[in-house]
């Protein structure tokens, strides 16, 4: 294998089959196939610390299981992951590895067994399963290092065991940097086995013994001189018997002798066969051979013990899949796994089954809790419930805080601008189902926080914010939100992924002209499908510099409601505009990427030293998507990926931080196309002359374009034409994709370039075109448009989004809840006398895939102003 780094690149092979330097660990468990079963879960290897007297310490950690599994689901080698027999690749595969999962303190493996895997393990005797991995394995291609990779599996035999030391050496080979460990549990497993043969053989000649009437001392020196010797002699059943044999015949001798003078024995060692291959095992190279089954008289017992220990791994799978059960602890999952206890031999699968789901139910239920916990939710202790006089106590304390904070005294108009001056349905809908989440696992909180404060200011202590103000925070920014009455909400109990159920209309299956059928006719099948996507929570955490006055004040304090006041308005704005940004960005994000098509062949520019804007030849360009889980681990491949080379390196994307290192990056407007370059503080850069650039992405087909150069035309005519285009891009969705367009977004400052248009003067009003009657642009086409107002928004003031309404996906997780408050310190790590607190909450914002052709947008740009040139 190529070293492509200065680390240790040890391969290891856990049989004794090879010749590659590998270290090789073997561990115990059978490999047994059930008849007609073609597929079936198996241990490859386990943790455990190991030591050989040649090649000192050896560890393997559940943290290398673990990114085992992670690789393995990444592909990280590049490839699918076969089982061969003895190593051995050349004679083919004997299964595919198709799930890799931890199940404790082992790796297990689900495998699908060819024909030739079938026959080795039945018919040839292969018993044991080793795994095969890189603990640095380094992509060829990439020279990425991705830690520790499964690289295969290998079907083996029994190994050949020398004087029963705890870790020994296997048969040596012709490359000594082999290392072959073996597991102590399979040594005492394998020396267990060996000893029953031994055993059997034994109780045989002792009967013999008996018929010859010798004496004690006699018999004794036998039995002594048979342990000795038989050891040598393994499980080779054939071996053994011979030896009894010569043992009786020694018997006989001495029987015959009557104990007259000293009588000269001589023990004929019996030869080991293998295959007509002859070999005689001495004590140099000889502990034992290992038989393939179990003796006849244990039969009955062995098939019990399988029949339970069938079960046993079923339900043992059956929780160590649960992916709510993921992020338990070891000794939670032991909790769970107790029921194990439970199971008997004579148990059908179905009743395993329903014993895993129960248990299952009980370990999601504590992994929310513990996950919810990690991420600064405060649970109550003991069981939670909200009665009448509880949620009582809540509502009086709402009342209380709202008073103080002055949200009754303002007016909807004034409380509910930014939603036309009432409460929408769709918001206090989602927020009552979100508080209910909130005073469900902070009820403590809020019980103990009404009777500190509804009656008064109360005295408090100082480590957290109110529960009261996050109740309002969260209450408020989504009773703000304008975005809410475009999406389909709703709430998810907190989880690592979850499962998004929709519908959709296939419109080349069923419709009125094909839906008429006469008697013993094909009837077709309707078009509406239903599907179901996987999304992952997108975490929202944002840290806030709170006043002396907001956290509870000790224990001779006042709470300042003025100050708490001011402190919730902003926290309320601020998270209110971010999840704004998120749902419109989405909702954009998604029209492009229906119908994206790749470029094909990257955009290249040559620099001549004054250009600093290069004009792409297709826009919008489509923003690349990569979907993350809790931990910050990428899922799967990014979609529509953009590559930026500047002077032949690949640059990444300027992300506004100040915290990249120096370099030269990108900054991309995917509305107009048009790249510039910038040094890590955001400072512009100017290409040198002859400078390579290029640039491969995907761009949007989804969209109408509109060039807002007037020429010849006056504004009002000009735009206009704008009314005509838009017509257009409903015609799409609603003639062609059969979705409703019902809804419009575009920001003020495009809606005051619209209102331009001459159809909305008095004499040339259409009917469905408008304004509202504070004048501001109402419907286009029958189509009520809405003004985006959030920082961070996608489109900006160049484009127009049409949609129906509900196909995008909100699912709240976890709402906003504040951490405690920590004294905040300066630059020199000196205290300012201030606090700091962030607050998190996490949702699922999601379109399904057959879904986003119910958006589609309108560019809006300058022919004359998108070129190529020397300044933004």
């Amino acid at each position: 294998m190529p070293d492509f780094s200065a680390s240790k690149n040890s391969i290891k092979k856990l049989s004794n089959i090879g010749n590659d330097s590998s270290v090789r660990f073997l561990s115990a468990l059978h490999v047994t196939l059930e008849e007609d079963k073609e597929t079936s879960t198996v241990t490859l290897t386990r943790t455990g610390k190991f030591w050989d007297r040649r090649y000192g310490d050896f560890e393997i950690g559940r943290e290398m299981l673990l990114e085992m599994v992670k690789n393995f689901d990444n592909n990280a080698y590049g490839q699918e992951i076969f089982i061969d027999e003895s190593h051995d690749p050349k004679k083919g595969a004997a299964g595919k590895i198709v799930k890799l999962m931890v199940a404790g303190n082992r790796l297990r493996a689900l495998v699908e067994w060819t024909p030739f895997g079938v026959d080795a393990i039945k018919k040839r005797g292969f018993r044991y399963l080793s795994a095969e991995f890189n603990e640095n394995f380094v992509d060829s291609e990439t020279k990425k290092n991705h830690g520790v990779v499964l690289m295969g599996a290998g079907l083996t035999i029994r190994p050949v065991i020398k004087r029963l030391d705890p870790v020994e050496l296997s048969e040596s080979t012709d490359d000594e940097q082999h290392r072959v460990l073996l597991h102590p549990e399979l040594i005492k497993q394998l020396s267990e086995e060996m000893e029953l043969t031994m055993n059997k053989f034994k109780k045989l000649l002792l009967e013999k013994l008996a018929a010859f009437q010798l004496s004690e001392s006699h018999s004794q020196q036998l039995i002594a001189s048979f342990d000795t010797v038989a050891k040598h002699l393994g499980e080779d059943e054939k071996a053994l018997a011979s030896l009894v044999d010569e043992y009786e015949k020694s018997a006989k001798q001495l029987s015959e002798a009557g104990g007259a003078g000293d009588v000269t024995l001589t023990i004929n060692v019996p030869e080991f066969k293998n295959d007509g291959d002859e070999k005689t095992l001495s004590e140099e190279d000889i502990r034992s051979i290992l038989k393939k089954d179990r003796d006849d008289i244990a039969a009955a017992a062995k098939k019990l013990s399988e029949g339970l220990e069938t079960n046993t791994t079923l339900f043992n799978t059956l929780i160590d899949e649960a992916e709510g059960l993921k992020t338990l602890s070891e000794e939670q999952r032991k909790n769970i796994k107790d029921a194990a206890d439970l199971l008997t031999s004579e148990m059908s699968e179905a009743q395993v089954r329903k014993l895993a789901e129960h248990q299952i139910k009980l370990g999601n239920q504590m992994s929310v809790q513990q996950q919810l916990a990690a991420m600064g939710h405060q649970g109550p202790a003991g069981s939670v419930h909200i009665s009448v006089d509880s949620s009582n106590s809540i509502k009086s304390l709402q009342e209380t805080a709202d008073n103080r904070f002055g949200l009754n005294g303002l007016s909807d108009a004034v409380r509910f601008e930014r939603t036309g001056g009432v409460l929408r349905n769709e918001n206090k809908a989602l927020a009552d189902k979100v508080l209910a989440m909130y005073d469900q696992a902070h009820g403590q909180r809020l019980a103990a926080e009404h009777k500190m404060l509804a009656g008064g200011d109360g005295v408090v202590a100082d480590v957290a914010v109110p529960a009261v103000f996050e109740r309002t925070v969260i209450r408020e920014a989504l009773y703000s939100l304008v975005g809410l009455q475009f999406v389909n909400v709703g709430t998810l109990p907190f989880a690592s992924s979850a499962l998004i159920p929709y519908s959709y209309r296939d419109i080349t299956a069923a419709g009125i002209n094909n839906a008429r059928v006469y008697q013993g006719g094909s009837i077709p099948r309707s078009g509406v499908k239903q599907e179901s996507e996987t999304a992952y929570p997108i975490p929202q955490k944002i840290s806030f510099e709170v006043s002396d006055e907001l956290r509870y004040l000790t224990s001779s304090g006042i709470l300042n409601w003025e100050a708490v006041a001011e402190n919730q308005r902003n926290a309320t704005r601020i998270i209110a505009e971010d999840l704004e940004a998120m749902i419109f960005n989405e909702v954009l994000h998604s029209a492009d990427e229906e119908g994206a098509v790749a470029i094909g062949s990257a955009d290249t520019f040559t620099a001549n030293g004054a250009n600093v804007v290069f004009a792409l030849s297709q826009f919008p360009v489509v923003r690349p998507r990569s979907v993350f889980d809790l931990n910050g681990a990428q899922v799967g491949s990014t979609q529509n990926p953009i590559v930026v080379s500047y002077a032949s390196v690949d640059r990444s994307e300027y992300d506004g931080t100040g915290q990249q290192a120096a370099g030269t990056y990108y900054v991309l407007n995917y509305n107009q196309g048009e790249i510039y370059f910038v040094d890590e503080t955001g400072t512009l850069v100017v290409p040198p002359n002859t400078t390579a650039i290029s640039v491969d992405y995907s761009y949007s087909t989804n969209v109408g374009k509109f060039d807002t150069d007037l020429g010849s035309d006056t504004s009002e005519i000009h735009w206009d034409d704008f009314l005509y285009r838009f017509g257009l891009r409903k015609s799409v969705i609603e003639d062609q994709r059969y979705h409703n367009a019902n809804f419009g977004l575009m920001s003020g400052t495009a809606m005051t370039q619209v209102e331009q248009a001459k159809k909305f003067g008095a004499n040339s009003k259409r009917p469905g075109t408008d304004l509202m009657a504070d004048g501001n642009l109402g419907r286009i086409k029958d189509v009520p448009n809405y003004k985006t107002s959030a920082p961070g928004l996608w489109m900006g003031d160049e484009r127009s989004i049409i949609g129906e309404r509900g196909q995008t996906r909100l699912r709240m997780m976890k709402p906003w809840t504040m951490g405690e408050l920590e004294n905040q310190k300066d630059a020199n790590g000196r205290f300012t006398g201030k606090k700091e607190a962030y607050g998190d909450q996490f949702l699922v914002l999601h379109t399904p895939t057959q879904l986003k052709r119910a958006y589609t947008s309108i560019v809006m740009y300058s022919a004359t102003g998108r070129v190529t040139r020397a300044a933004l």
